[in-house]
This record gives C-alpha cells, structure tokens and sequence, in this order.
C-alpha cells in the first residue's frame, strides 16, 4: 500500500501551466490552454482545482500539448490518485475471501 497520498492530475496541470510561465515569460491563461485542448475553461479549471478527473479523451490532448508526457502518464496519474482515495474509504479486512491463486 502506498505510504503517500499522489497528486490528482490537475494540481500536475498546475504546475505545468506555472513553469511554462516561467520558461516562456509568457503569461498562458487557463483560457487559452483551453482553447490549446479544444476544451471549455470551465472543464480545464475543474481540473486543474481537482474537481474533475481527467478522461481518455483529455489525457490523448494533454499528451499532445505538453510534448514531453503521454496519455498513459495522465491515466495512471489519475489511476493513482483514485485508488488511494479509494483506500482511504473501503475497509477491504471485512471482505470474505471467495476465491485464492494457487
């Protein structure tokens, strides 16, 4: 079991966004890297405050934008993030055993 809680894939965005800030000296709007993704801002800002979980669909875009990283870095990213969430609600010692590997 994981012994950290990861980052949800917008605060990820997030940081990107900022280091391209940075690196660019240009100041991207959530706006225009909306428009960047063929997305609203309004989905793109859910997911950058980690109120919305990144799709197939997102991950293929994110991947295109942000050259360095692929669709299945942003599907694991959110995979992660899920499943320890996940962890943190199920008490899985309560569940009968049906069936063991041999």
């Amino acid at each position: 079991m994981a012994m950290f809680s990861p980052a949800h894939p917008g605060e990820l965005i997030r940081e990107t966004i900022e280091a391209l800030r940075e690196e660019t000296g240009k100041p991207f709007t959530v706006q225009e890297i909306a428009e960047n993704l063929a997305t609203t801002r309004k989905t793109l800002s859910a997911i950058i405050n980690c109120k919305q979980s990144i799709t197939p669909e997102m991950a293929l875009k994110l991947a295109a934008a942000f050259r360095n990283t692929t669709a299945e870095f942003w599907l694991k990213a959110q995979n992660n993030y899920d499943l320890a969430n996940a962890r943190l609600k199920i008490d899985t010692k309560e569940i009968k055993v049906l069936w063991k590997a041999a």
